[in-house]
């Protein structure tokens, strides 16, 4: 089904949920300009990806940098607006429930620790390889025996749609802010999740 057909005819259809973690469900990103500055990089320039290609020696320093970031937005970590009304109305439909995000596995949990957050699997970077890359999301997708076109991944960058569409999955795309450049990658545009809960209620 192409992502431009409406979301009514398909939404019925999904019997699982995988969420991206900080800026998805949590207010827990990271101070990525910060890290950039501190790793002498570009804007937008893919932060694991340039620590992955340093030479072995200096990837330890690299990662503790991250690490630094990772944990001090954890510890401030708090919901984003209606993500836990999302949640818990994916879970009493009930539907199984994922997260898979590029953060460390300390990082998440102490955010799912902070907000009382509960998924039936946590898949970490230090799991499966890092988003874009697929094999996470494919992994999960094995775990409950399900077809691509029955799993969401909900997320709220590139990363996050690319993940989605090299796996055959549908993808919403939380954007508050707007539609962004690469927004046209998704299979819905979600503003509001009050609303995308108004209109998953009316797909049933």
């Amino acid at each position: 089904m192409s992502r431009q057909a409406q979301p009514s005819l398909w939404l019925s259809d999904i019997r699982a949920v995988v969420f991206d973690l900080d800026g998805t469900l949590a207010h827990s990103n990271p101070d990525f300009p910060a890290i950039r500055q501190a790793l002498g990089l570009t804007a937008g320039q893919d932060i694991l990806a340039h620590i992955a290609g340093l030479p072995a020696a200096e990837q330890a320093d690299a990662m503790a940098t991250v690490h630094h970031y990772e944990m001090a937005a954890s510890h401030q970590a708090e919901w984003i607006g209606g993500a836990a009304e999302l949640l818990q109305f994916v879970q009493q439909i009930p539907l199984p429930t994922a997260i898979l995000t590029r953060n460390m596995r300390q990082a998440a949990q102490l955010t799912l620790s902070r907000l009382g957050l509960s998924v039936d699997v946590l898949l970490t970077r230090e799991d499966a390889p890092a988003k874009p890359d697929p094999a996470g999301l494919i992994h999960i997708m094995q775990i409950w025996q399900l077809a691509p076109h029955q799993v969401l991944y909900v997320g709220d960058y590139l990363f996050d749609l690319q993940t989605a569409h090299s796996a055959g999955c549908r993808s919403a795309l939380y954007c508050p802010e707007g539609k962004p450049d690469y927004g046209d990658l998704a299979d819905l545009l979600v503003p509001c999740y009050f609303e995308f809960i108004d209109l998953w209620r009316g797909a049933e």
